[in-house]
């Protein structure tokens, strides 16, 4: 299954997936599909939340291009980020096609 496929199927499902990027390893949370640039890229939160009243998320909102990222796996036993990007990063991305309902 491409990285596209399995990006719309995790953001279908509200689930979280792990993922290599800059030859890092993440655990992410997807939460829309687009194109930046004319490039497919995803809204993704990047980094751990732990769902616990006084710890704050330990974790980012980025715009990454589909064709940098290796590795992608879903993670259904990972908590999934049901945060909301803030509007600078949001508009990075264009053309939107799917997002978390």
């Amino acid at each position: 299954m491409s990285v596209e496929n399995m990006l719309r199927d995790a953001i279908s499902k509200k689930t979280a997936v792990g993922f290599t990027f800059d030859a890092k390893n993440y655990i992410g949370s997807p939460h829309a599909l687009g194109e930046r640039d004319g490039k497919p890229q995803v809204l993704i939160y990047r980094g751990e939340d732990a769902h616990e009243k006084r710890v704050p998320p330990m974790g980012e909102w980025s715009v990454l291009p589909l064709d940098t990222i290796t590795g992608l796996k879903l993670l259904p036993g990972e908590e999934f980020h049901a945060g909301h990007p803030d509007a600078k990063v949001e508009k990075e991305l264009h053309k939107v096609t799917l997002r978390v309902a």
